[in-house]
């Protein structure tokens, strides 16, 4: 059952562990930016981190619905502890959306594709590009289809460079290792994107890529830091600051 006590902010449900490296990231900047807004405050997250190992062999062994269940067995004990709203801390990991919506279609979740998405219509965006794991940089995954839904156009890296961006995450970022030379690698496909197929920014659509790539990296090409618009929403939310279907793709507002 949700919790629904009146108070200063919800209870935010975070599902990580996806990896841990960014899990740290969202519970830093949810915190860091909840004591802006209440001062000597700190954030209330009942958090569940998965074990990455099997999760991933799940991934690499294209067992898609065994990878949703282990996520799913997450969410119920969040559910479980009484959240009001719940957080998936990675892209790749939203494949569990239609799973969870099956078992609480009343439960609000808080999309990061719909975080992201809100920000590029912002600026008035369709073209853009966009980089992930090899699982997400497809037409068909959950973070990508949510992304069409919203009327984005979205392109991605050719096949090589899909794979050099895949391994760098598996190896490296997902490990907390970032180097220059990855780094590199990152802003040549982002400003080829840009030169050649003139998309008008790129989604930083894996939560690690953010720790290694910053917007003043590459000032020219606008980056989304799927992390931080992910964040910021869900500060939003938590302390009532904002109407979650101003956020959703249209005709698909939650009452």
């Amino acid at each position: 059952m949700m919790n629904h006590e009146k108070s200063e902010q919800r209870t935010c449900g975070l599902l990580g562990g996806l990896s841990y490296v960014s899990t740290v990231d969202y519970y830093n900047s949810i915190n860091r930016l909840i004591s802006e807004f209440l001062i000597d405050h700190s954030s209330r997250i009942h958090m569940v981190s998965v074990d990455i190992f099997q999760y991933t062999r799940f991934l690499e062994e294209s067992q898609w619905s065994q990878a949703a269940d282990y996520l799913l067995e997450g969410v119920h004990r969040l559910v479980k502890s009484g959240i009001d709203f719940l957080v998936i801390c990675s892209n790749t990991g939203h494949m569990v959306v239609p799973k969870i919506m099956e078992y609480y279609p009343q439960l609000v979740l808080l999309h990061i594709s719909d975080a992201v998405a809100f920000a590029i219509k912002q600026k008035k965006f369709r073209k853009v590009g966009f980089l992930g794991t090899k699982m997400t940089m497809k037409l068909d995954s959950c973070a990508v289809k949510r992304l069409i839904q919203h009327d984005l156009d979205i392109l991605f890296p050719d096949e090589e460079e899909i794979d050099k961006i895949h391994h760098i995450i598996a190896t490296q970022l997902s490990i907390n290792i970032f180097s220059k030379e990855s780094k590199q690698i990152y802003l040549k496909v982002i400003q080829r994107m840009y030169d050649e197929h003139q998309v008008e920014g790129v989604i930083l659509g894996c939560t690690e890529i953010p720790l290694l790539i910053q917007q003043n990296d590459i000032p020219r090409v606008p980056l989304f830091n799927s992390t931080k618009l992910h964040v910021q929403l869900a500060v939003e939310y938590q302390l009532n600051r904002c109407n979650i279907n101003d956020f959703l793709p249209p005709n698909n507002s939650k009452n």
